[in-house]
């Protein structure tokens, strides 16, 4: 984990974190980002430890792979999954080397060609026939449950048939998300979403909305801040009370239904702008932290140490204090994640 003063290997002294905007160039293209490094206080010699190196190579692939396109490593592991095979055999189907797959879903950026076939073969009826070309490489049953389990996606994904002459495609289910700067450049997800709604409320006591909302978002850009991944992939919009996500309100009720909170009105509080009632939530169970990694569950940690305690006004002043909020406030502007990470005044690193 990052740290923002080490003991320097320059000296008998130590280091301190420093950051600054540069650009880097990626197969000859120029992005801009936020360079991390350790100075060395006796010297004023900079390093990078490992750490920062890849904290510094992943802002330049986010953007290289959103302007471009790209499939990024979760969605490529998440392909093989849905077809439910080997990396070995994607590499088969894709024409790639035995291991090729493997390196992409560790976080390789393939090439602009590879990357226009692992995009063609996400869609089940491309991949179909890239199958069919393999088809002697396979045992008769590797082929035939294969098959039919892209019939079933295929046909999850809607078919079009025609009834008395006009043409009738059935509705698909709701299109996944692409990462982006504005997501933290992971596919949103409602699992996580969840389970971060639930580690809050279990561990404080009169959390309303403006206080979990804070919460949420200093979690999920501390995490971009510390891996350039945010936690949840949900997308802030800059609104009077602080950033919040979108759509917030229907996530919350989807957790009522499917019996993960529960919600009924404050018996003695009313909103101050127009005496409402206040609407309360409460965790129905624990939450469920398998779901997060080493570094999400230390970022909650550090969130809830820090901010937890802070009342709703406390952290409301210190979120319209973020540049986050200041530059898109008045637009009602999503926050992009990769702009305004690296400068959050309430969860500084030195």
């Amino acid at each position: 984990m990052i740290q923002p003063r080490i003991e320097s290997p320059l000296s008998d002294g130590y280091a301190i974190l420093r950051w600054e905007p540069d650009t880097q160039l990626f197969r000859k293209e120029p992005y801009d980002y936020t360079y991390h490094f350790y100075e060395c206080e006796d010297t004023g010699e900079r390093f990078v430890t490992p750490e920062l190196a890849n904290l510094n190579t992943a802002q330049v692939y986010n953007q290289h792979r959103e302007k471009h396109s790209i499939l990024f490593p979760e969605q490529i592991r998440a392909m093989r999954e849905r077809y439910d095979l080997t990396a070995a055999r994607m590499s088969l189907f894709l024409g790639l080397g035995a291991n090729q797959y493997r390196h992409y879903e560790d976080g390789e950026v393939p090439s602009a060609s590879t990357a226009n076939l692992l995009r063609l073969a996400s869609n089940p009826s491309t991949f179909r026939g890239m199958v069919e070309e393999k088809r002697t490489e396979l045992r008769p049953n590797e082929y035939l449950k294969l098959v039919g389990r892209l019939l079933e996606l295929i046909d999850q994904e809607g078919v079009s048939h025609r009834v008395g002459g006009f043409l009738i495609r059935s509705t698909p289910p709701t299109a996944v998300e692409e990462p982006d700067q504005y997501t933290g450049y992971v596919t949103p997800d409602a699992e996580k979403f969840a389970e971060l709604v639930l580690f809050f409320f279990n561990y404080l006591d009169n959390l309303f909305k403006v206080r979990l909302l804070k919460l949420l978002f200093y979690s999920d850009f501390y995490h971009y801040r510390l891996t350039a991944r945010a936690i949840t992939g949900q997308r802030y919009r800059a609104v009077q009370h602080g950033p919040v996500p979108q759509e917030y309100g229907q996530r919350l009720q989807e957790m009522v239904q499917r019996g993960q909170l529960t919600a009924g009105f404050h018996p003695s509080l009313v909103q101050s702008d127009n005496g409402a009632p206040v609407l309360a939530y409460k965790a129905a169970r624990k939450p469920n932290m398998d779901v997060f990694s080493e570094s999400e569950r230390h970022v909650l940690a550090v969130v809830l140490q820090r901010l937890g305690r802070k009342s709703r006004r406390e952290i409301e002043d210190l979120s319209h204090e973020e540049k986050a909020w200041q530059d898109n406030e008045a637009q009602k502007n999503v926050i992009s994640y990769q702009t305004y990470a690296y400068d959050l005044n309430a969860l500084r690193l030195a």
